[in-house]
């Protein structure tokens, strides 16, 4: 019986494949017709919702079927396999087909922004794979088309900068198939070194400064900017280390142009984001000299940012925006900088290899931390509570102060007064008054800052104090609030570590709740339901058993006194 299921399951299986096969065929006669009328000069008979939906599909079945990894299945369609597997003459067409679609699309809807976006993504699915980028270098179209965009040939610059990010993507991921030497180095000289040159040759002008506010010129700045937000995008870990010198180079330059457009926050913007992309595609790669010089540029980067926002105007109708567009990347960047300290696939043996190239790891300048609270610095006294009414600017900003919380709860109290307290109100704030999410990642925030409270024993610190705050805050969510279930792990964690530092404190709390209850039901209720609280943590200690039975505990207290006090 078994056996004979099996059997019918591997029948239907195939019966759909070739289903699909059929419905590829299909397709692929609906987008011969539209190549055609195109051809024909019909296109306005034509809808872009067609295109769409059909580059739609050959993009998702491209990146389902086409070259499969056949290792990686036990078994696979023989007419599948047949037709569109490695080394097929039929793989070979239909990827000749679909760039010459992605061309035809490129040049007959570029006014259409969906459907070039969504071409183009066409075109990084046959290049994100080496089995299908290695047959599409192998098409003269596919030079023609890197020719024509590196030098910025019509139709390809009238594309959308989303689009031409993409397209920069698609175009350096190509670069990485297999190619002997010479070719390689070919293909890079007519993609790279063109972007390069004009960019270098722009603002290396004397006159860059009084011509930087022209129309074209700014133009030629956004569309380098893209393309470098597109190259990054293209990082994978075996080109890292190409793409990140490529970049470096331009990573100054890009500072210097913070300075030219000061008053242009799209552009300002654009020059964030390509930090942030750069941070966030390629800093887990990156050994510590390299991250070194990373962290120098965007501390470099904020520097500038922090001079030139002091000195600017923000008075009219789109200044919050534009502080909004500001705030968000900045906090993404350290966000991704943060990142290196919990997702690091870089080889650990690199600084020591490199240690006549760089500046040994021992003798580092600048830390992933010297970044993160400079950026600090800038972000907290510009958070405002109508900022925080952005959704996405909230969660990031939440995000990040929680980060800085976990890795780095030292440099907390070596924060200056004002930021001090600014960012303990917004961790009351964020517990109080924003959703269940940004409240659990405030109470997330607590516990190190508690521990760290622990290790140094030193009282009466503002730290010290703000914890003990914290603690009634914490222990009148648990207990007098109602609050949602999926925080009670995290409140409780909180909750565990702000008794320990103060204990006396905790049973203060309990003493006043409990002298507070005219039932004596009740009182009798609660006063055993604390006893069960902390008789497996008695006294309370930052030990981990002792801290997973306490959480332990704290489900059936929750359980058996969540009803009664609730006063909200």
């Amino acid at each position: 019986m078994p056996t004979r299921h099996f059997r019918i399951n591997t029948k239907e299986i195939l019966k759909q494949k070739k289903k699909t096969l059929r419905l590829l065929s299909a397709v692929l006669r609906t987008s011969e017709v539209e190549s055609r009328a195109t051809r024909a000069s019909l296109t306005g008979l034509l809808s872009p919702q067609m295109g769409k939906d059909i580059v739609w599909f050959l993009r998702r079945w491209a990146k389902t079927y086409l070259l499969v990894d056949e290792k990686l299945y036990e078994q696979i369609s023989i007419p599948l396999s047949t037709a569109f597997g490695a080394d097929t003459e039929g793989a070979q067409w239909i990827v000749g087909y679909l760039l010459e679609k992605v061309i035809n699309n490129l040049s007959v809807w570029s006014s259409e922004a969906e459907l070039a976006n969504d071409t183009v993504e066409l075109l990084v699915t046959l290049v994100e794979k080496r089995e299908r980028a290695n047959i599409v270098v192998q098409c003269e179209s596919w030079w023609n088309l890197a020719k024509q965009f590196a030098s910025r040939s019509p139709p390809l610059h009238l594309l959308s900068s989303s689009v031409q990010r993409t397209l920069m993507k698609a175009l350096v991921l190509g670069g990485f198939a297999h190619m002997d030497s010479d070719t390689k180095q070919q293909y890079w000289a007519e993609v790279l070194h063109p972007l390069q040159q004009r960019f270098l040759n722009l603002i290396n002008q004397e006159n860059f400064a009084q011509i930087s506010q022209e129309e074209a010129v700014k133009q030629e700045i956004v569309a380098t900017l893209e393309a470098l937000c597109g190259i990054a995008e293209a990082t994978q870990i075996d080109n890292v280390a190409s793409l990140f010198s490529f970049l470096m180079d331009f990573l100054s330059s890009c500072i210097g142009l913070m300075e030219v457009y000061s008053n242009t926050p799209e552009t300002i913007n654009l020059i964030i984001e390509v930090f942030v992309e750069v941070a966030h595609k390629q800093i887990c790669y990156l050994g510590e000299t390299k991250s070194m010089k990373l962290y120098e540029a965007c501390l470099t980067l904020l520097q500038v940012y922090s001079k030139n926002n002091q000195s600017r105007k923000r008075s009219d109708a789109t200044a919050e925006e534009d502080q909004y567009q500001d705030l968000l990347l900045i906090m993404e960047l350290l966000t991704n900088l943060l990142s290196k300290e919990f997702i690091d696939f870089s080889d650990t043996d690199e600084v020591f290899r490199n240690q006549d190239q760089g500046t040994p790891a021992s003798n580092r300048t600048v830390s992933a931390a010297d970044v993160v609270l400079y950026g600090v610095n800038i972000v907290l006294p510009l958070m405002s509570q109508d900022l925080l009414k952005f959704p996405s600017l909230c969660n990031q900003y939440y995000k990040l102060i929680t980060f800085i919380c976990e890795i780095f709860p030292e440099k907390i109290p070596q924060l200056p007064e004002d930021l001090f307290k600014s960012l303990m109100f917004s961790l009351e704030l964020g517990m109080t008054s924003m959703s269940s999410e940004i409240s659990q990642l405030c109470l997330e925030a607590l516990s190190p800052l508690a521990e760290q409270c622990a290790k140094n024993q030193e009282k009466d610190t503002p730290l010290f104090i703000a914890t003990r705050h914290f603690l009634k805050l914490v222990f009148d969510m648990l207990v007098l609030q109602k609050h949602n279930t999926e925080m009670t792990v995290a409140a409780g964690e909180a909750l565990y570590t702000l008794v320990c530092l103060h204990q006396a404190e905790y049973s203060e709390l309990v003493e006043t709740l409990l002298s507070s209850q005219r039932d004596a039901v009740i009182y009798q209720r609660l006063a055993d339901a604390f006893n069960k609280l902390t008789a497996s943590s008695t006294p309370p200690t930052m030990d981990r058993k002792q801290k997973v039975a306490f959480l332990k505990s704290l489900e059936e207290f929750v359980a058996n006194v969540g009803g009664l006090l609730c006063v909200k």
